[in-house]
């Protein structure tokens, strides 16, 4: 026998050994009654059937951890500690008089002429807008916004008197004028547009940004919230205690006498209440606010976290984006309101190539929508809420970082006797005055403190480990080892498989 083939037989030998050895010791229990020839055949087929089926429900139960990883991969819970509403800001609280035109601005407007057309679409009647094109150029200068502005009801009349924090302040000190779709409206405790826009557009009015205000405008986000320096008075004003003395009251002057054109079949008000940084929507979500009567609404803060772990999952399967990973075009912060917004906008800019007043304007360089695109406006009103047009707002999905508030409102009709709000304004006023046209709105938190809902990684890559190491230790008594046992006897295998050729 040569010496090559002395050490081949060897090292079978050496092989087949420590095959046996393997098969003695491995950590796979049932491997020593399937393998080898220590056992009868039946014993052998007994747990050849044992073992298939434990690796059959091992299997089972390992895949259904996985689709239950794949499909949940996100869960909601309550934050242990307790968040005080000085952390946060006051809702923003935006105030529309449902009249969309002065009676005294317009009644003298002729039929057919530019200004009609204008109270016709503020009036949400139907009207033939053709006449008007982009070559009348003696129109120009009477823009639609400027229309807007000169027959809606100022925030000067139409808000008459305001405490907030048991303090009477000027409102126009704390309202500015600002165009939602319900036309000119007042709005409170929104971020300053130098924080909430990356550029100045030139319908955007900040009357707070005057000399007479003492508020500084600060910036806010619901991740870092307020700047850690904050000067002793600054907006967006915080929360600073519950009930109807330390929130907001305004006394409101619908001027039914000057009525001319409601946004719905009756007069009164209309009342937002949202997050500082979000775009308003006063048609889908204002809530009432009648003539006559006193409205309450209780202030129900809610806020979300998500902790940095679930970044790592896709955004679909989380169902949430973080600010940082989602850039708009037009507002500083991603919210799904602000996302939405622009969606729209660029829908309008693509049918029309203009864009509704009361939408951003997504490009510096965009027109907005006059005169001449009212026809096109409509139509493409029509559209914007078909479902074949909607892939841009299905990836808008929720902030993973929000703050929103729920007003629980409840309204009672005023005295017949005296009206009792402390205000100068109502001493000189009657009775049947202010029941005909006032109406007083309060404002105010039910509680100190909230919990935090916060989205966290419901299955993360250890948790899954654990449990399928389980699972798979519980049933077959597989461990990582025995991962390694198998590399070991793989490699034998072929080694003898070379040497026994």
């Amino acid at each position: 026998m040569s010496f090559l083939s002395r050490v081949k037989e060897k090292l079978w030998r050496n092989g087949q050994n420590r095959k046996k050895i393997f098969l003695r010791n491995t950590s796979l229990e049932l491997l020593k009654y399937v393998i080898g020839d220590r056992h009868l055949w039946w014993i052998k087929l007994y747990f050849i059937i044992i073992f298939a089926s434990l690796i059959y429900v091992a299997v089972n139960l390992a895949v259904r951890v996985f689709v239950k990883w794949e499909d949940t991969p996100v869960i909601i819970g309550i934050s242990s500690t307790m968040t005080p509403i000085s952390k946060i800001p006051f809702p923003a609280i935006t105030v529309c008089n449902m009249n969309q035109a002065k009676k005294s601005k317009v009644e003298d407007l002729i039929p057919g002429s530019l200004g009609y057309s204008m109270l016709q679409k503020t009036c949400y009647k139907e009207n033939t807008y053709g006449n008007f094109t982009k070559s009348n150029h003696r129109y120009k200068n009477e823009t639609f916004p400027n229309f807007i502005l000169n027959v809606s009801e100022r925030c000067e009349d139409l808000i008459v008197s305001c405490m907030f924090h048991k303090k009477k302040l000027p409102c126009t000190d704390i309202f500015r004028e600002i165009f939602v779709d319900e036309g000119l409206c007042c709005v409170f405790n929104l971020l300053h547009p130098y924080y909430l826009y990356k550029f100045r557009p030139t319908y955007i009015r900040d009357y707070t940004a005057t000399n007479r205000f003492a508020d500084i405008a600060v910036d806010w986000n619901p991740i870092s919230g307020y700047p850690p320096k904050l000067p002793s008075s600054y907006y967006p004003r915080p929360g600073v205690g519950v009930g109807i003395a330390m929130g907001l009251q305004i006394i409101l002057n619908g001027h039914v006498n000057d009525y001319f054109c409601s946004s719905t079949n009756g007069q009164g008000f209309k009342v937002l209440l949202y997050n500082p940084i979000d775009q308003p929507r006063m048609k889908e979500s204002g809530l009432p606010a009648m003539i006559g009567h006193q409205t309450t609404f209780r202030i129900i803060a809610r806020s979300f976290e998500a902790l940095p772990s679930i970044r790592n999952i896709h955004r679909t399967k989380r169902q949430c984006i973080f600010s940082d990973e989602e850039e708009l075009y037009f507002y500083r912060y991603y919210t799904r309101r602000n996302c939405e917004s622009e969606c729209d906008a660029l829908f309008f800019l693509r049918l029309c190539d203009c864009i509704p007043y009361y939408l951003p304007l997504v490009f510096s360089n965009a027109t907005v929508c006059d005169a001449a695109q009212f026809d096109c406006w409509n139509n493409a009103e029509l559209q914007i809420f078909d479902k074949k047009r909607s892939e841009c707002k299905d990836l808008c999905l929720t902030s993973c970082h929000d703050l929103t508030f729920f007003p629980d409102a409840f309204t009672t009709p005023f005295s017949q006797k005296d009206l009792k709000a402390q205000s100068d304004y109502l001493k000189n006023l009657s009775n049947e005055y202010i029941r005909k046209n006032l109406a007083v709105v309060n404002f105010y938190f039910t509680e100190n403190y909230f919990r935090s809902n916060v989205r966290t990684s419901y299955t993360g890559p250890t948790e899954y480990m654990s449990l399928t190491g389980g699972i798979m230790s519980l049933m077959i008594g597989f461990s990582v080892i025995f991962i390694a046992e198998i590399l070991y006897v793989v490699v034998l295998f072929f080694i003898l498989l070379f040497f026994k050729l």
